[in-house]
């Protein structure tokens, strides 16, 4: 029996149940860790002898279809993965030195723990977090591993911005980091696409505030990838069908953008896993353009990304592809 530790919110259980399902059958037990009952709800403890390292964690250990809260011995830990942590309560300036200290401490404390678990990792919270907003980043190491990338400036200097801008065609300007716009996290931005005029007028809004530019890539679809181990499982997004979804697919457009799977060159797929091992990942959802000439440009990678949407519409099997990867470690 393989007893594997997701290190994920309650709240994210429509992300992750589903990995539950999967692994009923198999000779895997599911635990989980939501680090916002930390400490609270839920105790860590760890000891260092020397070499040896010895503790516990309070989990919620998944049992068919119910669960119950256990004591978990790490050395009973074959496999972890930081899949999609549960958030903190906010710090506000009315809190105490106390909790504010306590609330540091617990937080050093996970990620010490985090970091000395003797099992496999599926993704760590640190290569997570190296990758997360930062698309420069993984476009340098798609590069390296055989990628096409986008043409792609970061500045607040206007002048630096107009001689980006000054060659052919239009400039995609997409957010580099995640935040909630309302407090029911139901508006977020979309990339734009601006002429090189637009921006030229738009310099004070520059200098007040970095962007993200890349040149525009023109696109006969786009794709939506899920990495998983050895596996490659894709999701052609006929992004270009609509009006709404052509500069940004998030838009979403079911009824007039097909979801298909498809299956991507060989080449592209084996450039995809060496990116993966090289930016310390076994799971992730990619983002690829296939451009009108045949060619597939890599935009990121979303290390906890959603895929339930295209497991539905292009019949993906991704939780079973998960289930065979946990078992096969």
């Amino acid at each position: 029996m393989k007893n594997v530790l997701f290190i994920a919110g309650l709240k994210e259980e429509y992300y992750y149940l589903p990995f539950v399902e999967a692994c009923k059958e198999r000779n895997i037990t599911i635990y989980l860790f939501d680090s916002s009952r930390f400490p609270e709800q839920a105790a860590v403890s760890i000891k260092c002898d020397g070499l040896a390292m010895s503790g516990f964690v309070d989990v919620i250990k998944y049992v068919g279809n119910e669960h119950e809260d256990i004591r978990l011995p790490i050395s009973d830990i074959n496999i972890a993965w930081h899949l999609r942590e549960g958030t903190n309560s906010l710090e506000k300036e009315s809190d105490s030195i106390e909790k504010r200290f306590a609330r540091n401490e617990s937080r050093v404390a996970l990620r010490s723990f985090f970091s000395i678990l003797p099992c496999v990792w599926v993704n760590r919270k640190e290569d997570v977090d190296r990758l997360s907003s930062n698309k420069f980043y993984q476009q340098i190491m798609a590069q390296k591993c055989g990628l096409l990338t986008p043409r792609t400036l970061i500045s607040n200097d206007p002048a630096s911005v107009a001689e980006f801008s000054a060659s052919d065609g239009d400039i995609l300007l997409k957010s580099m980091g995640y935040i909630k716009l309302d407090d029911n996290g139901e508006y977020f931005l979309y990339s734009q696409r601006f002429t090189p005029n637009e921006l030229r007028k738009a310099k004070r809004a520059i200098c007040c505030c970095p962007i993200f530019a890349q040149k525009y890539i023109e696109k006969s679809c786009e794709h939506r990838v899920m990495v998983i181990g050895d596996r490659v499982l894709s999701c052609k997004i006929d992004s270009q069908a609509s009006e709404k979804t052509k500069t940004d697919w998030r838009h979403y457009d079911f009824e007039n953008v097909a979801h298909i799977a498809s299956e991507l060159p060989t080449s592209v797929k084996d450039s995809l896993k060496r990116f993966m091992t090289e930016v310390g990942l076994r799971y992730g959802a990619i983002d690829l353009i296939e451009t009108p000439q045949g060619e597939f440009v890599f935009l990121e990678v979303n290390p906890s990304g959603q895929w339930g949407w295209i497991a539905d519409l292009a019949g993906l099997p991704i939780p079973k592809a998960v289930a065979d990867m946990l078992e096969s470690f």
